[in-house]
């Protein structure tokens, strides 16, 4: 469980879903510790005694329970933080009688994971100025953020950031190298607000949907979003959209470029992306199984 995400009733209401857990017969343990949840899962797992690990906060709380857990044991995600994008594209109720339900009778689906420079990402990266945003209200962070709490550092970003120019690299020699000055990439169709940047995302196909944005200036920032609302922003002859297995960005003029991953910073460029076909091991309901375009009735019970 992260503990600085959501708010205190949330907290209460993840040690109600411990308790109901403890109520069905299964041995539950909570930590904030990632490093006492490593040795824990790794232990339990070598046992055969883990049946899955519930990720309690948002979506840098599940990418951050990915890499302490093995990846062949299922995660639960409970979307308990600021944003939830994971939790709610999954349709993960957080009431305990749900959680419940999932644990004792979900199933196994396999998506894609992603990893950039050695750290793994559920959803999306970014690099540019949304990745400049979350780095401001990262240094000034005080306890549980609130949607509120981005108004600052949004304002702040406007006035001073440059938006210099970074170069992506693709795996693929038959791409020439990409200019630009706004980089997203999406393993899952997810970003804040539900803006639809990369609708076609498919977390199963082995891709990621990268969409360069070329112009940088704050009126371009506006017409892009603009256009992101209407869905015509794929349509713009300065914005493009690539599908690769991996890729590498990085400043031109040596610049400090910041990126993140799901919603959290994660430092500055350069920057190596990567997919990792089926190593995003979730367990979730049949509904939601069916609903991702599995066949619940080839599909693994935990």
């Amino acid at each position: 469980m992260n503990p600085h995400a959501g708010t205190q009733a949330r907290h209460a209401q993840a040690a109600l879903i411990v308790q109901t857990l403890r109520t069905a017969g299964f041995r539950v343990e909570l930590t904030t510790d990632p490093e006492a949840l490593a040795d824990t899962a790794l232990t339990l797992n070598k046992e055969g005694a883990l049946r899955t690990v519930l990720a309690i906060g948002g979506d840098g709380t599940a990418a951050v329970v990915r890499k302490a857990v093995p990846l062949d044991v299922p995660l639960v995600v409970v979307p308990m933080g600021t944003e939830n994008l994971l939790g709610r594209y999954l349709r993960q109720s957080t009431a305990p009688d749900a959680i419940r339900d999932v644990v004792e009778n979900g199933l196994v689906v396999d998506l894609d994971l992603c990893r950039a420079n050695g750290q793994y990402f559920l959803s999306m990266m970014s690099a540019g100025f949304d990745a400049a945003v979350v780095r401001s209200l990262h240094e000034n962070r005080r306890g549980n953020i609130r949607h509120l709490d981005y108004l600052g550092p949004v304002l702040q970003t406007a006035r001073r950031y440059r938006f210099p120019t970074i170069r992506v690299c693709w795996d693929s020699a038959s791409i020439e190298p990409t200019e630009c000055r706004w980089l997203f990439a999406f393993n899952l169709p997810l970003y804040a607000l539900d803006l639809p940047i990369a609708p076609a995302a498919n977390g199963s196909d082995g891709l990621l949907d990268v969409c360069a944005w070329e112009q940088g200036s704050i009126w371009s920032v506006a017409r892009y979003l603009w256009h992101v609302f209407r869905r015509t922003h794929l349509l713009l002859p300065d914005v493009r959209q690539y599908r690769v297995h991996r890729f590498r960005v990085e400043s031109t003029d040596g610049s400090q470029v910041s990126y993140q991953l799901d919603g959290d910073f994660a430092g500055v460029l350069p920057l190596e992306v990567e997919v990792l076909p089926g190593n995003l091991r979730l367990l979730v309901s049949t509904l939601t199984a069916a609903r991702l375009g599995f066949d619940p009735s080839h599909l693994p019970g935990k």
